[in-house]
């Protein structure tokens, strides 16, 4: 580290939420004192993965295995209460459409899709997976977005066919913005994939690891998280291992 610790939790920075995200980090932070006492909000997840001084993050699961796993140490994920959530820290992409047709007439040399980024695992990687293989080559064109938030009002636009979209994104996207969603069709589903890891860098030592392990475990079970946890349709914290994670390298290529 070079300058002031810091934690992020950025992957799901819906306006709606914010305050639970700050709930769940003060259980953690007073069940392990010697983390900073508050979020920071950079806008730039992305940017906190490379950033030294972020001691804690939440990590897409496939550019963790891909790219991260070295220089990060895997505390965890969440669990969640979702209908395409799946027990043990997994759920599954929402696969959307602006056109009300099968999945099948909506892959081919024609058809536009949008994702949030290239190495997105519940984006990019899952919406191969499910229409033309694992790390295929899409047959039609895409644009990257950046956010999911982005390629649902892509599509309510009419400016692409088809996007799989992070079902945890999307619950929030939907709640705070109806109109986005109301027009759109689910057409599918995207494989079973683990929820995005929780990480320390690897300046943490071992025993520190160990501890926040304990504290998000403990906190995401405390009767005073309950609320924050409902809102953000958390059920618990899972101690998924690196093995969860290096499952998902088939899905994808950043080509």
């Amino acid at each position: 580290m070079t300058g002031t610790p810091h934690v992020e939790l950025g992957m799901y920075p819906f306006t709606s939420v914010a305050s639970a995200w700050d709930t769940i980090w003060a259980a953690v932070h007073e069940r392990a004192p010697w983390t900073p006492a508050s979020l920071t909000r950079s806008g730039d997840v992305h940017a906190r993965w490379y950033d030294n001084d972020c001691i804690v993050t939440q990590v897409c699961g496939w550019p963790f295995a891909a790219l991260h796993r070295n220089d990060m140490h895997l505390i965890g994920a969440f669990s969640l209460d979702l209908p395409d959530a799946e027990s043990a820290g997994h759920y599954h992409s929402v696969l959307l459409s602006s056109h009300e047709r099968p999945l099948s007439e909506l892959v081919g040399p024609h058809a536009h899709a949008v994702a949030n980024s290239a190495d997105s695992l519940s984006g990019w990687h899952s919406l191969r997976a499910a229409t033309v293989g694992p790390g295929q080559a899409w047959p039609g064109t895409v644009t990257f977005t950046s956010a999911h938030h982005d390629s649902v009002r892509a599509l309510a636009k009419g400016e692409a066919d088809l996007a799989s979209i992070d079902s945890w994104s999307l619950s929030f996207i939907a709640a705070e913005e109806p109109e986005l969603v109301r027009g759109l069709h689910r057409v599918g589903t995207g494989p079973r994939i683990p929820t995005p890891a929780l990480t320390a860098r690897k300046s943490i030592g071992d025993t520190m690891v160990d501890e926040l392990r304990d504290a998000f475990d403990d906190a995401l079970d405390a009767p005073e998280t309950a609320p924050a946890r409902a809102a953000l349709h958390i059920d618990g914290f899972v101690r998924l291992v690196l093995d969860d994670y290096l499952a998902t390298l088939p899905l994808g290529t950043l080509a």
